[in-house]
C-alpha cells in the first residue's frame, strides 16, 4: 500500500460504497475497483465481502485497516511536525553555546527574542567551542555562539560566521601576587605573557575558545603554560586564582568574573577574544532558524546575506 492508496481505501471502509467514495475522492469507479483488486491481490486475500452494491469490511479489512488509520495518523503528525518546524512563529532553533555565554549574552539574546516570539522553541546544547563547531558541521545544531572565530573551518567551506562581540584578555593574578607590581612596586597597567612561563596555570580544558587562544599565544610567546588544574568553567577558574592555585588567561571586563582577591592585568598584545555565531555554510537556515539568526546579528551587520 502506497500513501496515496490511504485516502480512498479508508473513505471506502467508511462508506462501503463505491458510488459513494468515487464521487468524495474524484475517482472514476472503473478506476477505483481496479485500484481495490490491485491491493487485495498485493496482499494475497478479499477485504471486503460483496454484498450487492454494499462491500463489508471482513477481518482481514479490518486488520489493513487499522495499520492504514495508525499510518495516516503517523504521516499527519510528520507533516504537521515539518509545518511546525519551518513556521517562524512556532518553529524550533538548536542553539549551541559555550558555558561562559549562559551568564549574559544567551539570556539577553533568548528574552529579548521570546518576548517577541513567545511561541519559537529552543533546544540548547552547552559545551566547548570546538566541539559545539562541529555539532553545526554535523547537523546536530543549527547555530553556535562561539569563540575565537573558527578560521579553519571557515576556510573549509563548512561554516559561516559573523562576528558579535570582541573582549579584550588579561593575566589573572591573586591580590599581591609579584607580577601584580612593576618594578618600582606600582601596579601593572600591562603584562607580557611570557612573564608568566614559571608561573602554574589554571586553564579551560582543551577544544575551549578560551583555552584554544592560551594555547596559541602561550606558542607566539615561546613557552608551553604548565598546567595545575583544567576546568569547564571560567568562572571555576577565576575562583582557584583567587585562592591562589595559579594564573590564568581570562577576558577582561567581564562582571561575573570579577572576584575578590583577585586581579586581572591586561596583555600587552593587541589579540583579543572574538565572540560570535556560526552556522552551516550548506544549505539554507529553516525560516525560524534564519529569524532568529538576522536577529542576533542584525545590529552589527543588518542581516546575513552581507556574511561570508
Amino acid at each position: 500500500m502506497r500513501i496515496d492508496d490511504l485516502g480512498w481505501f479508508l473513505d471506502l471502509v467508511e462508506t462501503e460504497n463505491m458510488a459513494d467514495t468515487a464521487a468524495a475522492t474524484g475517482l472514476s469507479q472503473s478506476s477505483l475497483s481496479r485500484r481495490l483488486a490491485g491491493l487485495e491481490a498485493e496482499v494475497g486475500t478479499d477485504l471486503f465481502d460483496r454484498r450487492g452494491r454494499t462491500l463489508v469490511l471482513n477481518h482481514r479489512g479490518e486488520i489493513l485497516a487499522a495499520a492504514a488509520r495508525r499510518t495516516r495518523g503517523i504521516w499527519r503528525e510528520g507533516v504537521e511536525k515539518v509545518r511546525r518546524a519551518v513556521d517562524p512563529e512556532r518553529g524550533t532553533v538548536r542553539l549551541a553555546f559555550m558555558h561562559s555565554l549562559g551568564t549574559w549574552m544567551v539570556p539577553d539574546l533568548l528574552r529579548s527574542w521570546r518576548a517577541e516570539h513567545p511561541s519559537v522553541r529552543f533546544e540548547l546544547v552547552q559545551g566547548a567551542a570546538r566541539g559545539l563547531i562541529e555539532r553545526v558541521v554535523e547537523g546536530a545544531s543549527d547555530l553556535a555562539l562561539v569563540g575565537p572565530e573558527p578560521v579553519e573551518q571557515i576556510h573549509a567551506g563548512q561554516v559561516r560566521w559573523r562576528e558579535l562581540a570582541q573582549q579584550g584578555l588579561g593575566l589573572a593574578v591573586q591580590e599581591g601576587h609579584p607580577l601584580a607590581v612593576d618594578a618600582t612596586g606600582r601596579p601593572r597597567t600591562s603584562i607580557a605573557l611570557a612573564e608568566a612561563r614559571d608561573e602554574p596555570f589554571i586553564a579551560m580544558l582543551e577544544g575551549f575558545g578560551t583555552r584554544m587562544i592560551l594555547d596559541q599565544l602561550s606558542e607566539d610567546a615561546g613557552f608551553r603554560p604548565i598546567l595545575v588544574f583544567e576546568s569547564m568553567e571560567l568562572t571555576t577558574v577565576a575562583g582557584l586564582v583567587s585562592a591562589g592555585l595559579g594564573v590564568a588567561l581570562l577576558p577582561l571586563d567581564d562582571p561575573n568574573l570579577q572576584l575578590p582577591g583577585m586581579q586581572v592585568i591586561p596583555l600587552d598584545t593587541g589579540r583579543r577574544r572574538e565572540l560570535g555565531v556560526v552556522w552551516s555554510a550548506h544549505g539554507t537556515p529553516a525560516p525560524p532558524v534564519k529569524a532568529f539568526l538576522d536577529f542576533v546579528v542584525g545590529g552589527v551587520t543588518g542581516g546575513v546575506s552581507a556574511g561570508r
